[in-house]
């Protein structure tokens, strides 16, 4: 083979080929077994330490596979004595084609080790600073309720990633009256949660003038954050759902709007409860859309609720009875009657003991006024 085939070869002991710089001159190694002794089986481990971090194969001629020492494989093919010429350069032919691609391979490898750090570190800041977008958000959310009368309230708030397309408020407008709203921007994450900010600056309930106020009725609410909305023409894929209720403890009267959101959930005393519905499409979309008001007399013991759509699987039954109207959950018609807080930690249970509540699909929020009894 050495005289027929363009090698020029480099002949050396076992314990001369160990040097790291011979080895990282030559392009394959070839290892002829005379009968290995212990010191050579333990030099010749020390070549293979040496082609292995030099990117090195080569072929191992014996009579026999044992003489072989375990450990070594990665670096050598055996090959019987009793091969060809032509079989063994076949075989140190393609260990000097592939080495090059091996290198080549091992720098591709290597740039997306580095590639892999970067991302990862990326992954790390932008985790950051998802989580400082959080805990802002919820900043912006309620610390606390008005307490007037023997009106209450309590809430629930999901979010589906760190940053929420849910926002709500509730706020004491003078001394009697209470405004509350909870809105939803389409999807979640950081562009829905961008807009809730948006929606938080854009909602009024109050105008103040002078020495003088004036509430603003819920219809007009919702037409006002409307053409706003729509004036910063979003894409079509970009929209809003709310709805806002005007609340008066003294006589009990609640007045509310609603755009494109869930309609709200009215508890009666007893419990039982039914959808109060009101007309209203979607924010944002087309300007001049009307958001006609509803009215109801809150008795003592009962309850609105107003909730996002991210908990329709908890609250409403896949049924629907055809009416346009939806059926209830079971669950809620048996918890509905509970006092205020008793009532929110059971849907909370039942939220996180439903299917999928580790990584839930969308945000999850709920705003819940209670007359006290």
């Amino acid at each position: 083979m050495l005289d027929e085939r363009p090698i020029d070869p480099v002949f050396a002991t076992l314990s001369q080929a160990c040097d790291p710089g011979l080895v990282s001159r030559v392009e394959a190694v070839l290892v002829c077994d005379a009968g290995l002794g212990e010191q050579n089986r333990s030099q010749l481990e020390l070549l293979a330490d040496a082609m292995v971090s030099s990117r090195l194969r080569g072929v191992f001629v014996s009579s026999g596979t044992s003489g072989v020492v375990p450990g070594v494989r990665d670096a050598f093919v055996t090959v019987s004595a009793e091969a060809s010429a032509d079989e063994l350069w076949g075989r140190l032919a393609t260990i000097r084609e592939y080495r090059p691609l091996l290198a080549e391979m091992e720098q591709q490898v290597a740039g997306m080790q580095r590639l892999g750090k970067k991302l990862n570190q990326q992954f790390v800041e932008v985790d950051q600073e998802l989580r400082l977008a959080s805990r802002l958000q919820r900043d912006f959310l309620p610390k606390a309720f008005p307490e007037i009368g023997d009106l209450r309230f309590a809430a629930l708030y999901r979010p589906a990633s760190w940053v929420s397309g849910d926002v709500y408020d509730v706020q004491r407008l003078d001394e009697s009256r209470i405004g509350v709203y909870l809105a939803d921007a389409v999807g979640h994450g950081v562009a829905a949660g961008l807009l809730t900010m948006f929606i938080k600056q854009a909602v009024t309930g109050k105008r103040i003038a002078g020495d003088h106020y004036v509430l603003v009725p819920p219809h007009e609410v919702l037409a006002a954050l409307n053409a706003q909305l729509s004036d910063q023409q979003l894409p079509n894929c970009q929209f809003v759902t709310a709805c806002y209720a005007l609340v008066d403890a003294a006589t009990h009267e609640l007045v509310f709007s609603r755009g494109g959101h869930p309609h709200p959930i009215h508890v009666g005393p007893d419990g039982s409860c039914r959808e109060a519905r009101t007309t209203g499409g979607l924010l944002g979309i087309f300007p001049g859309e009307e958001f006609p008001s509803n009215r109801l007399l809150l008795e003592p013991g009962a309850k609105f609720i107003i909730y996002s759509d991210g908990l329709e699987d908890v609250l409403l039954s896949r049924e629907s009875p055809g009416d346009g109207a939806w059926r209830f959950s079971r669950r809620l018609q048996e918890i509905a009657g509970l006092p205020l807080h008793d009532f929110l930690r059971a849907v909370t249970l039942e939220v996180e003991q439903s299917e999928g509540s580790l990584q839930p699909r969308d945000d999850m929020t709920m705003i819940v006024l209670e007359r006290l009894r």
